[in-house]
């Protein structure tokens, strides 16, 4: 029996946005970014199993599939109309996750500097790298480094407030969640066929300077959808939430305001 997630929840009639937030990070993460989006949508931002309030996660094997079927679950107890997701980073294979099974209740999903792309063999090592440091070094270790370096390099200074936040929040998660969820990442498979099967659009915020999901995988992936909505972000790493706060906010508004519509 699933549990409802954490969440929180603008609560107002209006067409509903669920944000998925990345690897090491809680929904938290949308604080500064939703206050722009909520006068004209009900934005929903979902804590994934075992990240923020959430118990750790008991599952000794879990797969993205099964956070997906979580999500599905909270999102049916607030007994909700069709609605648009949008997933930072790993928050973007769980949106294709949730798309798999349940695209039905979807009238759009967004790839926020994320891909629909399977880890290559190497990738797939350094999640279990990753795996096995955060396990033998502890988290802050793990994440301190990781954090700055989702930002651009130019802008990792002006954002060094909002890198500490991220870290600081990111140490209250447990050892285990974190390991189990970077091997999950490794083991989710590809689902860029599911892209070119998919009715609705399909948005894609991509970060020029992003070091985790490159350039050439954000263009590849772009043309699979038949209603594709595609931006590049010139100087923006991972983090275009923060890096170029008003312009996704503005991109998102666009999109949404299409996928509630079309």
């Amino acid at each position: 029996m699933y549990q409802m997630l954490s969440l929180t929840d603008s609560g107002k009639d209006l067409p509903v946005l669920v944000l998925i937030h990345g690897f090491c990070e809680n929904k938290s993460i949308w604080n500064d970014f939703t206050p722009a989006l909520t006068p004209f949508f009900r934005v929903i931002c979902i804590d994934l199993p075992g990240c923020g309030d959430n118990n750790d996660i008991n599952h000794p094997n879990p797969q993205l599939s099964d956070f997906a079927d979580e999500i599905h679950h909270t999102l049916q107890q607030l007994q909700l109309p069709k609605y648009t997701m949008i997933g930072h980073s790993l928050g973007g294979y769980v949106t294709l996750a949730y798309a798999k099974k349940y695209a039905s209740s979807l009238n759009g999903i967004g790839l926020f500097h994320s891909t629909a792309f399977e880890d290559d063999e190497a990738k797939k090592e350094v999640r279990i790298k990753a795996a096995n440091f955060v396990r033998e070094n502890g988290i802050r270790t793990f994440v301190a480094p990781m954090i700055g370096n989702l930002f651009a390099e130019k802008r990792r200074e002006q954002h060094r407030s909002t890198i500490h936040q991220i870290i600081t929040e990111a140490e209250t998660e447990s050892i285990d969640s974190i390991a189990k969820i970077s091997l999950a990442m490794k083991d989710r498979g590809d689902s860029a066929k599911l892209l070119t099967q998919l009715n609705i659009p399909v948005l894609f915020i991509n970060g020029k300077k992003d070091g985790a999901v490159p350039l050439n995988k954000s263009v590849e992936q772009s043309h699979l959808p038949n209603d594709a909505h595609v931006y590049y972000l010139g100087d923006v790493g991972h983090m275009g939430m923060f890096e170029e706060k008003l312009k996704c906010q503005q991109i998102v508004m666009n999109f949404l305001t299409y996928a509630n519509n079309h």
